[in-house]
C-alpha cells in the first residue's frame, strides 16, 4: 500500500464516519460524577449511622407508595435512560450518508443524496415519467426506488431497475436495486 493510498483510506474513513468524542466525554463525564457520588454515599454510609436511618426510611416510605417519594424515583429512571441513550451514541458506530471509493490515484467520497438524485434522473427518462413523480431512498445496501405513474400509463419496472444498475456500475457503487411501482396513479 502506498503512502496516498493510507492517507485516503484515512480521510475517507473520516468523512464517512460520524465523530464519537462529544457523547463519549459525556458518558465519561457522567460515570466519574456517579462514580464520585457512590464513593462518597459509601463513606457516608460507613461513618453517619444517621444517614443509614434517613436512606432505609427513604427506601421503606418508596416501597409504601408515598407519592412524594415517587418523584425523585422518576427522575431517577430519567437521569438512567439518558445515560443509555448516551451510552448508545457513545458506543455505536456513526455512519453519514456518503459513500467512498479509491483507485490508484484518487479518492471519491459522493453524498447519497446525490447518488439518488442521478438514480431518479435516469429512471424517469428511463421509463417516461415526470422526475417528480420518482423517489429514490439509498440506504447502506440497497436503493429503494418508488415510481408514481400517470394513470392509465404503464410503466416498465425492468426497464427501471436496468437503469438503476447502469447508474450505481457506471459510478461504481454496488447495491441491490428494489423498484416498486405505485398501483394507483397520478391525473397528468
Amino acid at each position: 500500500m502506498t503512502n496516498e493510498q493510507a492517507i485516503y483510506r484515512r480521510v475517507l474513513r473520516r468523512e464517512t464516519h460520524a465523530p464519537r468524542t462529544i457523547p463519549a466525554a459525556v458518558v465519561a463525564s457522567i460515570g466519574v460524577v456517579s462514580g464520585l457520588a457512590l464513593l462518597a454515599g459509601g463513606v457516608w454510609w460507613v461513618v453517619d449511622a444517621g444517614f443509614r436511618d434517613r436512606v432505609a426510611r427513604e427506601f421503606d416510605a418508596l416501597a409504601a407508595g408515598a407519592t412524594a417519594q415517587a418523584v425523585p424515583f422518576g427522575v431517577g429512571v430519567l437521569v438512567v435512560l439518558l445515560a443509555l441513550v448516551l451510552l448508545a451514541l457513545a458506543v455505536l458506530p456513526g455512519r453519514r450518508h456518503r459513500r467512498a471509493r479509491t483507485t490508484e490515484r484518487t479518492a471519491l467520497l459522493v453524498d447519497d443524496g446525490v447518488i439518488a438524485d442521478s438514480v431518479a434522473e435516469a429512471v424517469a427518462r428511463r421509463v417516461g415519467v415526470d422526475r417528480g413523480r420518482v423517489a429514490v431512498t439509498v440506504g447502506r445496501r440497497d436503493v429503494a426506488v418508488r415510481i408514481t405513474p400517470t394513470s392509465g400509463v404503464p410503466v416498465d419496472r425492468f426497464g427501471a431497475e436496468t437503469a438503476v444498475k447502469d447508474v450505481l456500475s457506471g459510478i461504481g457503487f454496488v447495491a441491490a436495486a428494489r423498484v416498486s411501482v405505485d398501483a394507483h396513479g397520478v391525473i397528468a
